[in-house]
């Protein structure tokens, strides 16, 4: 069973990947629950399903290209998982040179009322030093 579960959110984490390479947002917005909760870096928590698409498609425009996640480990807690994960983001502003932030991420899963495992929270933060 675990394992299975472990597919099924790996193969999440492809489709959210996928989502960032072609640019649209709606592909990741859709892999979330409609009361998610993300919790960006350096930003305030942003809630639902609508508002965290509207922060993907802002991140996409402001030039992340592609986003590569790795599950570390997963952990079954009742009716949701908890997923520990390597992140890495590859950005290319427009006007700028690209490069990429390498991190880590939490998320928890939650089962949808279709089946589906989406993330229902999720935090991230860069394992790069700040800049001074």
């Amino acid at each position: 069973m675990a394992e299975e579960i472990r597919n099924e959110i790996e193969k999440a984490n492809q489709r959210f990947g996928e989502g960032i390479r072609k640019g649209d947002a709606s592909i990741v917005g859709a892999l979330y629950t409609n009361d998610a909760l993300l919790m960006p870096p350096n930003s305030d928590m942003i809630r639902g399903r609508q508002d965290t698409q509207r922060f993907w498609d802002g991140a996409i425009k402001m030039g992340v290209k592609d986003a590569v996640l790795k599950t570390v480990e997963i952990q079954l807690m009742g009716d949701s998982v908890h997923e520990v994960g390597n992140y890495t983001l590859k950005i290319h502003p427009q006007g700028q040179s690209p490069f990429e932030d390498k991190g880590k991420y939490v998320v928890l899963w939650k089962k949808d009322a279709d089946g589906t495992w989406r993330l229902h929270r999720d935090i991230w933060n860069s394992s790069l030093p700040g800049k001074k």
